[in-house]
């Protein structure tokens, strides 16, 4: 018989051993932080296309790992039957992509102030001596009057907008860059086919209860019920694996679609943007035929 304070018969959370393994609250604020994912990822992507909102870029990204940590701690307290070896995969591509490109990112980012550094270093060596303004960075101490000091700051993120405009093709899609875009793409499609294949009906429950298995270890007390019989326990495999979406696939087939085929298909993409804003670059003679030098390297 059941203890008084059992949650066995509560479908709306289960606690046993002093621990709990659900919530159903838990589940529809799993649901809401998995949307933000979504929503945070549509806007990264949209901040790269379009040239006045890419200030948004960083704060979309931050608020997609910050959704993504949610996401995953309220998936710690819906525990009913466990996740299926398909989606534990998908899982893989979800959080490993979005760690390697956030990597990636911080290597580009390295790049990137290492190489506007060293331009306005030389600019700054080549200048003529006296203080150097913002609105003339060679100007010497004759005529700075009611100039303000040069915004070095504001110079560096210069140099950096102008490295990045004047990247030919081959530049821009074979990057660490566009690498990174790829690998988020990957990390945010498996989510966001999750969220559309979850229970968003309002009718989940914490279903399921934790029992004994039938062995002879040191963590079974004695006083346990081992018999089989009067256990109504899950049964190993799925009834309606044939209705699930890899069940035809495969565990590892459905594991590489969902790498691979996100993986080609931002490729696609990131090669026609790249070739659309080389070709803008190409017309307003930004670019460089032998590469982008600023002072110490190619980007």
């Amino acid at each position: 018989m059941s203890e008084p304070t059992s949650t066995l018969f509560n479908p709306d959370y289960t606690y046993h051993y002093d621990k709990i393994s659900c919530m159903k609250g838990a589940y529809f604020a799993h649901v809401v932080f998995c949307y933000f994912v979504m929503l945070t990822g549509v806007g990264a992507f949209v901040s790269r296309v379009v040239p006045s909102f890419k200030w948004t870029h960083v704060w979309f990204g931050r608020g997609y790992i910050i959704s993504m940590l949610w996401a995953t701690a309220t998936s710690l307290v819906i525990h009913n039957s466990g996740l299926p070896p398909a989606t534990l995969i998908s899982f893989v591509w979800v959080m490993g992509g979005m760690t390697i490109a956030w990597i990636i990112i911080k290597f580009h980012e390295a790049r990137m102030q290492h190489l506007a550094l060293a331009a306005v270093a030389r600019s700054l060596a080549e200048a003529p001596a006296g203080p150097i303004t913002s609105s003339d960075n060679s100007s010497s101490s004759s005529g700075t009057a009611g100039k303000a000091p040069l915004d070095l700051d504001a110079r560096i993120n210069e140099e950096k907008g102008r490295i990045a405009a004047s990247k030919t093709f081959a530049q821009r899609f074979f990057s660490i860059k566009a690498l990174h875009g790829m690998i988020m793409f990957t990390s945010w499609i498996n989510i966001v086919g999750r969220i559309f294949a979850s229970n968003q009906s309002g009718d989940f429950t914490c279903h399921t209860y934790p029992v004994y298995k039938p062995l002879d270890t040191p963590d079974i007390p004695d006083s346990a019920s081992l018999d089989v019989a009067s256990l109504t326990l899950l049964p190993t495999h799925n009834p309606d694996y044939a209705k699930l979406p890899w069940a035809k696939l495969g565990t590892a087939g459905w594991g590489a679609a969902l790498s691979l085929g996100p993986m080609a298909g931002a490729a696609l993409v990131g090669a026609a943007v790249s070739f659309f804003a080389a070709r803008a670059a190409r017309k307003s003679g930004r670019t460089t035929p032998e590469g982008l030098d600023a002072g110490s390297g190619k980007a």
